[in-house]
């Protein structure tokens, strides 16, 4: 198993002290057992924690001698476990197989013989949020007498080991949302990596086997994480960062384009997290030229993004009550739609051209709307800006 990165569990193991970590991102799964399994018939209960006594029966015409050593096999990896260093503690990952572990039994006069689950078996079991709870660390127990071999005729029990499980994720933020599509405007995501499970130690005593424990939520550090994006762009580039000792890591967003940005933050093993933002398009300022004598009044506008060749435009035209005079000069919908214009000259029964005043009152609304459907949509009296160049639009 390759060692991928160091990371921090400050105040997970040890409480009083912040630590780092040197380890190794892996899960640490017992699989294809489940409770109940070959020679459970023999041992009660099947499964528990570091701690747990047990009860495990032998047969009546076995002769236990009068000292006696139950022997927990663990045939697949350690796993994590927690190494005390100085004032700190730090994990890291242990793949050795076939560890023994003993305790100490005690026979009842029913035949019966009690045990306690030693320490040390379980190592710590780290996973995603994404992934299901591994299932209990599978392990044989036999007995031995004091020369250290089998009991001959002592049955040998399987036992699940729940271990303390720390679980992995990741968790995104945006500094600000909306944002404009004009390439400069900018959002910061932020993926924050943390790490939940039980501490170990507590004013540097080590919490004691079968007792509860306090459950920690701390930050996850020096882990690498990939920011992606399906729009716009991300500084730094390449995206890959380590988060620092309060398990964060940072990019910014800008875009030139409108649309929805899905900006995703991944870590190895770890997990993943999506932070969606929205660049909106938004109608910044209108320009009327009026064309002497009869002619239009030609609009003009101007939009955030700058370039507007994918964003679809309504144009809408509201003349006041009395009786509709002129037209709108271009279609009324389409892409790349920035221009267009009203005709109040003759027409309608007007034959001087549409009466000033109701020229004056009528509106123009004009909405633009992205490839995601946000919209920005913006309403200006049909002359009031003419002459006066690009008008800014509140």
């Amino acid at each position: 198993m390759d060692p991928t990165v160091k990371h921090i569990w400050q105040k997970l193991l040890y409480p009083a002290v912040a630590t780092i970590v040197v380890g190794y991102i892996a899960y640490v799964v017992a699989t294809g057992w489940k409770p109940g399994g070959a020679g459970s018939e023999a041992i009660s209960p099947v499964e528990g924690p570091e701690g747990s006594a047990l009860t495990m029966t032998v047969p009546k015409d076995v002769n236990l001698p009068s000292q006696i050593t139950a022997t927990f096999h663990d045939s697949g990896e350690h796993g994590f476990i927690a190494v005390k260093s100085g004032g700190g503690m730090y994990m890291t990952y242990d793949p050795t197989t076939n560890l023994d572990y003993t305790s100490p039994v005690q026979v009842g006069s029913d035949g019966k013989v009690s045990i306690m689950v030693p320490d040390g078996i379980c190592g710590y079991v780290v996973k995603s949020d994404l992934e299901p709870n591994p299932l209990p660390k599978k392990v044989t127990v036999t007995l031995s007498g004091p020369d250290g071999q089998p009991i001959s005729g002592a049955p040998t029990a399987t036992f699940g080991v729940t271990c303390d499980t720390y679980t992995l994720s990741v968790k995104t933020k945006a500094s600000k949302d909306p944002v404009l599509p004009d390439g400069v405007d900018q959002s910061i995501v932020t993926a924050t990596l943390t790490v939940t499970g039980p501490a170990q130690f507590v004013n540097s005593e080590r919490v004691k086997a079968g007792a509860s424990k306090i459950t920690l939520t701390t930050p996850l550090g020096l882990v690498f994480v990939e920011f992606t994006t399906d729009l716009g762009v991300l500084a730094p580039n390449p995206s890959k960062l380590k988060t620092d000792l309060a398990g964060e890591a940072s990019v910014t967003i800008t875009s030139p384009d409108a649309g929805i940005a899905s900006v995703r933050a991944s870590a190895l093993a770890v997990g993943d997290a999506k932070e969606q933002i929205h660049f909106k398009p938004k109608i910044t300022a209108v320009k009327m030229d009026f064309i002497q004598p009869v002619s239009p009044t030609n609009y003009e506008l101007q939009t955030i993004p700058k370039n507007a060749k994918d964003l679809d435009f309504t144009w809408k035209f509201e003349y006041p009550a009395g009786g509709m005079c002129g037209h709108m000069t271009g279609p009324l919908t389409g892409k790349n739609l920035l221009k267009n214009g009203y005709f109040h000259g003759p027409a309608n029964g007007y034959p001087e051209g549409c009466p000033e005043d109701k020229e004056m009152a009528s509106k123009v609304t004009v909405t633009v709307t992205d490839k995601d459907g946000q919209t920005d949509t913006k309403t200006f009296g049909a002359r009031a800006f003419e002459g006066q160049g690009f008008v800014p639009l509140k």
